[in-house]
């Protein structure tokens, strides 16, 4: 396991830096016995007659700061001068350290060797000048003191710190095993659950105790997405009941007109009539397919709006225009207040199929001899286009609801008026789109429904220009048309 690894590793530095810590101070107060011997004998040093001589009796036998036993050898160029009485270096390696730094001037060491009995012995030799030139001599000074007692403290510590570096990670080990376990227990108690949940038991959740902890945050992580993934899949559901609905109905009447159709023989103003009520329901049936392709697109992120530079009063007047004649059929007014002047960066499909829509429903839900308004204008950096009726309104109980697929004020009305509570989801995918928003106007003192489609304002920075003769339109700046009867 990582942590195991991680334990180890911690461990093994740890150990080592101990080891160093320890051992590292007691190689260094051994050298600097070294040199303090070796600097005490090459001071005794003299040069007399062109001998050198050393005074007798006055070799150390122990160092007096570790109190180890200590041993010296002083080579001239003639060969051994004095030295202590116990040796455990061989002459030949003694002879071999003093030829190099006579012959060099210089020095060895400190240098780790071993003696006869195979014992550590730490050597320092250096050639000590006597006397001036051109009669000056050389003498050679080596010191040895043995590094048993540091071999052995070394030893010791190395032992010791294996030991407990195993014993470390061992007990390491068992403790990330058992916590580890312990963390992962509720995750896998959290995973049994999920396999358990079905997509028929949605409204279930994990109900695992589980710590106040990241994976108290998966938990309750893993149950909003349940929650998400209900309403999503509840939402699916009935999307599929309604448009099943919405397409059975036109399919059962064109059926069923044609089977009494076929029942007798009938005057061809009868198949006329037959073929008419079938042709209404085809289109009727081509709406709805157009108006769900596009909302498919929309839940893909594919409804990708084709923007240009739009003449809001040529757009609002081109709208009203298909419509007018509907309008004067029914004895409503229809009445445009536009600006004289202003450009909008939409696209001029998808915003007119919005507009349509919505006088479309103002238009069906409004009474005769009513009137409904189609305005547009400037405020800020935005367009509101709003389109009134003097309906009934939407009802309380669908306000929430009333931009959600296949949603009728008034279902029965609305299938008969060729309604299939597609047109406001549709308009208000077009509006997110383009970055803006369709919104249902609340206000209880006025009579019908309004709704505002809200969309971004060009600015010079887009590089548009309105059309020539014209200036961008504020709000004041509005253009009114009459209304038809």
């Amino acid at each position: 396991m990582v942590q195991v690894g991680i334990l180890t590793i911690a461990t093994a530095v740890t150990a080592i830096a101990i080891f160093e810590l320890v051992t590292i101070p007691s190689s260094n107060q051994a050298d600097q016995a070294l040199y303090d011997q070796w600097s005490a004998v090459a001071n005794g040093l003299d040069l007399q007659g062109g001998r050198v001589v050393y005074p007798p009796g006055r070799l150390p036998q122990t160092s007096p700061i570790t109190q180890e036993p200590i041993e010296i050898d002083v080579f001239t160029e003639s060969g051994l001068l004095v030295q202590t009485e116990k040796q455990s270096l061989s002459p030949a390696y003694l002879s071999q350290q003093a030829a190099t730094v006579l012959h060099s001037g210089g020095r060895v060491g400190p240098l780790q060797t071993r003696d006869a009995s195979r014992a550590g012995r730490r050597v320092y030799a250096a050639a000590q000048p006597l006397g001036d030139p051109p009669n000056q001599q050389q003498a050679a000074v080596i010191v040895s003191l043995s590094t048993a007692d540091l071999d052995a403290l070394r030893q010791r510590l190395l032992g010791s710190l294996l030991l407990g570096s195993g014993l470390v990670i061992v007990s390491g080990g068992v403790l990330a095993w058992l916590l580890v376990g312990r963390t992962l227990r509720p995750v896998r108690a959290i995973a049994a659950a999920a396999r358990d949940i079905g997509d028929q038991e949605l409204d279930r959740r994990v109900t695992v105790p589980a710590p106040p902890d990241e994976v108290g945050e998966l938990k309750a992580t893993f149950n909003e997405m349940l929650a998400r993934l209900e309403k999503s899949f509840k939402s699916l559901r009935q999307f599929t009941a309604d448009a099943s609905h919405e397409l059975r109905s036109p399919l059962t009447l064109m059926r069923t007109e044609v089977d009494v159709a076929l029942t007798r023989q009938r005057t061809p103003l009868e198949y006329q009539r037959v073929l008419g009520r079938v042709q209404r329901e085809i289109e009727h049936l081509g709406r709805v397919a157009d108006q769900m392709l596009l909302l498919a697109q929309a839940d893909a992120g594919q409804l990708l709006p084709q923007r240009v530079a739009l003449d809001v009063p040529d757009l609002t007047e081109e709208v009203a225009a298909r419509w007018r004649r509907t309008a004067l059929e029914r004895g409503i007014e229809l009445r445009v207040d536009a600006p004289e002047a202003g450009i909008v960066l939409a696209d001029p499909d998808l915003v007119r199929r919005v507009l349509d829509n919505l006088l479309d429903n103002a238009l069906r839900h409004s009474p005769e001899t009513g009137q409904v308004n189609l305005s547009a204008a400037r405020q800020g950096q935005e367009w509101w286009f709003e389109v009134s009726d003097e309906g009934a309104g939407v009802p309380i109980g669908i306000r929430e609801s009333v931009f959600e697929r296949f949603t009728r004020a008034d279902s029965a009305r609305g299938r008969r008026s060729g309604g299939a509570g597609l047109g406001l989801a549709l308009s208000a995918a077009v509006a997110r789109a383009h970055g803006g928003t369709l919104e249902l106007l609340d206000d209880p003192a006025e009579m019908g429904a309004t709704f505002r489609l809200r969309l971004a304002a060009p600015t010079i920075e887009n590089g548009l220009k309105p059309p020539p003769g014209r200036e961008p339109a504020s709000v004041n700046g509005a253009r009114k048309e009459g209304g038809v009867h």
